[in-house]
């Protein structure tokens, strides 16, 4: 028989032997305090600012206040004697929405993880709990990668969702099911390699100017159509995230191309319509600055090469504009051999022309 959440209810301890779930005391309010006022918890987080030990007490009054209503159940999280952060399922019905933060110095270790799956199982097993929801502005890579990681399905990219610290934002969706295992549910490819000069990783926030700077540019315009003119900084900040979002769906891959040194933004290299059957397709963009610096005619090849020997990628294929002889002398120069041609089907700079196809095959490469 379900076990209604308007019940009153003590906070159940759970643990897993690393992380314990618990009931918040008022000895956890200086460091609700620290993470609340962490830079990186006031840009994601709903938070008051300034936010004091006033407000901690009173997060800390209302997470046990959720418990006896049934509107919420927040659990603090402990790891090796301290308190590191809180976790929360709020909602009354058989779907809730799942919360999470953590302390800085609890961070990059996979306890947001062990927390969440702790507070799931215990919500399916004694609440009935059959939908748990997780949403999360743009952008939030950490929530993201916790979120994938946790085995949630990537539902959605929403336009004006969530109201975030008095503005509207896109948000990133995703849900859990009852029955649902807590395995990725999508392939995130998200590698670093080397060449002699260059480093291949993936898109970074500090790349966003100069990521404009070459969507910007009347070269890059010629054969991307249907860019925001003037191309603002928000729009290079649009493009990697949807990057990083569609990585995570397991649909395409990114790979900033940045020099070894100074690992200043060269250009990307993206494969994308990623599938068993017909392989992935490669594109790739160049900074004006890289442009005749053998940048791509170095990191080209050797991210085909990256596909085949390490992503697992079985068919390669590349299309160019009949005009764009850079682009076509790249794709032979990788080894992509020319297998057909559509006719009038690429705009450049507003002119029809003809599109060709360039493939090669893992074994054959």
């Amino acid at each position: 028989m379900r076990a209604e959440l308007t019940q009153t209810m003590e906070v159940l301890v759970l643990s897993d032997d690393v992380v314990t779930l618990r009931a918040h005391s008022s000895a956890d309010a200086e460091r609700v305090v620290e993470y609340a006022t962490d830079p990186l918890t006031m840009r994601w987080a709903r938070m008051p600012s300034p936010y004091g030990r006033t407000d901690a007490e009173r997060y800390i009054a209302g997470a046990r206040a959720g418990w006896q209503s049934g509107d919420a159940m927040t659990w603090a999280i402990e790891y090796e004697g301290r308190f590191i952060g809180s976790v929360d399922l709020t909602g009354s019905g058989r779907i809730v929405e799942i919360g999470f933060v953590l302390h800085p110095d609890a961070r990059g270790r996979g306890l947001a993880r062990r927390a969440i799956i702790l507070a799931i199982e215990y919500a399916v097993a004694h609440r009935d709990i059959e939908v748990v929801r997780w949403q999360a502005e743009e952008g939030n890579l950490a929530s993201l990668r916790t979120a994938h990681s946790c085995g949630f399905t990537l539902t959605a990219k929403i336009p004006d969702w969530l109201e975030m610290n008095s503005k509207v934002v896109d948000a990133w969706c995703a849900k859990w099911r009852a029955g649902d295992d807590f395995a990725p549910k999508s392939t995130w490819r998200a590698t670093t390699f080397e060449t002699d000069r260059f480093r291949l990783r993936p898109l970074a926030e500090a790349d966003d100017e100069r990521i404009r700077q070459t969507l910007d540019d009347p070269v890059s315009r010629k054969y991307l159509f249907g860019r925001p003119d003037p191309l603002l900084i928000e729009h290079a900040a649009a493009e990697r995230t949807r990057k990083w979002w569609t990585a995570a769906r397991g649909e395409t891959c990114t790979w900033a191309v940045a020099d070894l040194e100074t690992d200043n933004y060269l250009g990307d290299i993206s494969i994308f319509e990623i599938s068993p059957v017909t392989g992935a397709e490669i594109g790739f963009y160049t900074h004006p600055d890289a442009r005749g610096s053998g940048v791509l005619g170095e990191t080209f090849p050797a991210a085909v090469r990256h596909c085949f020997d390490v992503l697992d990628i079985r068919r390669m294929t590349m299309f160019a504009a009949d005009s764009n002889e850079g682009s076509k002398a790249l794709a032979r120069r990788a080894g992509l051999r020319e297998f057909g041609t559509q006719p009038l089907a690429a705009s450049s700079a507003g002119r029809l022309e003809d599109l060709v196809g360039y493939e090669l095959l893992r074994d054959d490469a």
